[in-house]
């Protein structure tokens, strides 16, 4: 009986070892798709673009460059859904298009101020290929399909190269904030939290730019850089964030990771001390008194200093704290600044209905019906506790000698 269970086993076995890749695709069969744009056409159809990379180009490396071929290339389609445009792309592209390497999904400020993300996002996050950890860019100022054709030279894929200057801005800067499709869908649904999306600016030629050409010159004609971060109302686009106002934002959200401060020098109009902040935290804590709404928030950092062109005395215990009291004024001012901004465009993007809806549950079901009027009037205190541990390689500079 053993014997012959044994023998009826071993087909069964051999069966396992012998299965395949049933759904395997080949890399040549395939159009993969690095980035897609959406826009508007004049008649209000989508207008849907994609930035294809050319395999054998970025595997090459150099040996490409030298064969005059563009790393990728861009097809656009349009139609009265996302959907309907991909599908009709296929008369131009001739492989099947897959979006599972997907970086960014970058959408015109026009399509963003008049229709909205929700008129666009069901697609992306319904498709079974489709990833909602993608990016999602604000193409500021111009259509998102000119930001994927100019061609960039450091990185040979251009929409890597989007997604890598966002995220190096952020955590370098904190002038930007990475915007994930499914973080966006979640902000939409979300009753004390609008969106927001860092944007992208498009400088110099769109002709010049998208010319294969461009990667051959030292001097870019044009080229694409981080500018600001967009504030939505109900899923349509109402404003930017512009430098320090972009980084006061992100010191609400307790999103800067490391940034340079710089600081007016007392003993010599014109000079600076730039304090490079190298950790910082913020946290929010929520109250309800006699029935209005607090924010008290409460941030800390550490930095060291990073350049001095003032001729302070760093040896003197006394010049350090006056150097922390300055800081932690200007940090303050920036957040102070942006607050007052939001607070008068009327919108939670810093999510502050969140956090009553998470410490006050019970209040938050009174609030949250005519949040949109108490969101302006909502006290905000700000309190800054940030130090100096380090001066450097030198503890003063020639300037003092």
């Amino acid at each position: 009986m053993i014997r012959r269970s044994f023998k009826l086993s071993i087909p069964i076995i051999i069966c396992f070892l012998l299965t395949s890749c049933w759904n395997a695709r080949e890399i040549t069969d395939l159009s993969i798709i690095s980035a897609v744009g959406v826009d508007k056409t004049e008649d209000g159809k989508f207008n849907v673009s994609f930035q294809i990379i050319n395999a054998g180009d970025v595997a090459t490396g150099q040996e490409g460059a030298s064969r005059n071929t563009s790393p990728t290339v861009v097809y656009s389609e349009q139609g009265d859904t996302l959907f309907e445009a991909i599908r009709r792309a296929t008369k131009k592209i001739s492989r099947r298009i897959y979006f599972p390497h997907t970086n960014v999904v970058i959408i015109g400020e026009e399509i963003a101020r008049e229709d909205g993300v929700k008129a666009f996002l069901d697609w992306f996050e319904r498709d079974h290929e489709f990833r909602t950890n993608v990016d999602l860019v604000i193409a500021r100022g111009s259509r998102a399909e000119d930001v994927l054709k100019v061609q960039t030279s450091i990185e040979r894929v251009p929409a890597k190269k989007i997604v890598t200057e966002i995220a190096t801005t952020e955590r370098s800067w904190g002038g930007a904030i990475v915007s994930q499709i499914g973080e966006v869908i979640s902000d939409l649904m979300s009753d004390g939290k609008e969106v927001v999306i860092t944007g992208v600016h498009l400088i110099g030629d769109i002709q010049e730019g998208s010319n294969g050409e461009n990667l051959m010159k030292s001097v870019l004609p044009s080229w694409i850089e981080v500018s600001g971060i967009g504030l939505f109302k109900e899923g349509n686009l109402i404003h930017w964030l512009d430098g320090r106002d972009a980084r006061g934002y992100n010191w609400v959200v307790d999103n800067v990771t490391s940034t340079v401060v710089n600081l007016d020098c007392e003993a010599r109009p014109g000079g600076n001390i730039a304090i490079e902040l190298i950790r910082s935290r913020t946290i929010i804590e929520t109250e309800i008194h006699n029935g209005a709404p607090i924010v008290n928030m409460s941030v800390t950092g550490e930095g060291n200093i990073g350049e001095l062109s003032c001729p302070i005395d760093l040896l003197e215990p006394t010049n350090i704290l006056k150097l922390e009291k300055q800081l932690n004024e200007e940090i303050k001012g920036e957040i102070e600044r942006t607050v007052n901004i939001i607070q008068e465009l009327g919108i939670d993007s810093f999510g502050f209905g969140s956090e009553f809806h998470r410490q006050h549950p019970k209040e938050w079901k009174e609030l949250k019906n005519n949040w949109d009027e108490i969101f302006p009037t909502v006290k905000v205190n700000v309190e800054v506790d940030g130090f100096i541990r380090r001066t450097g390689m030198n503890n003063n500079n020639f300037l003092i000698q």
